[in-house]
């Protein structure tokens, strides 16, 4: 199974926060989903009592923590298994915001996507089904195939 990070990224509360909130509004950019609503909530979770509606990204100030910030709101999207256009634009917004640009974004959803689907892997008897569902979150054959053969 793919890690969705490269290494472990400490965040504090206040980071926590900020991505927290700017989850909800992936999340809230193509409706809610009760899966993505989860997720969010299971962060929310680890955080000490109080909330902020506002997002600090000045707290978002390392390499790590950007890449760290912007795999987790991919990964909310991908939560209802689709990643919408609004949404897209909503992390491309915040990617922007942080400095990073169209190339770290697409780094940012392939590394995801190839993570979510490495959970498959070893499947044999529903193979076409399992890359289809690759090809639907934008991996190519070449990437799908290496994640399902790992």
């Amino acid at each position: 199974m793919r890690s969705i990070m490269k290494q472990m990224v400490q965040m504090d509360h206040s980071v926590g926060f900020a991505l927290c909130q700017a989850m909800r509004e992936v999340a809230s950019a193509d409706g809610d989903h009760p899966r993505e609503l989860l997720l969010i909530q299971s962060f929310e979770d680890e955080l000490p009592a109080g909330k902020t509606d506002t997002v600090d990204l000045s707290v978002v100030n390392t390499p790590a923590l950007k890449e760290a910030f912007i795999k987790s709101l991919v990964l909310v999207a991908f939560a209802d298994m689709q990643l919408g256009e609004e949404e897209t634009n909503v992390i491309r917004s915040y990617a922007e915001k942080l400095g990073l640009g169209e190339r770290e974004v697409s780094r940012a959803i392939s590394d995801v996507a190839a993570a979510l689907l490495s959970n498959l892997a070893g499947v044999k008897q529903s193979r076409a089904q399992v890359e289809a569902l690759g090809k639907a979150m934008g991996l190519d054959q070449f990437t799908i195939d290496e994640v399902l053969n790992a």
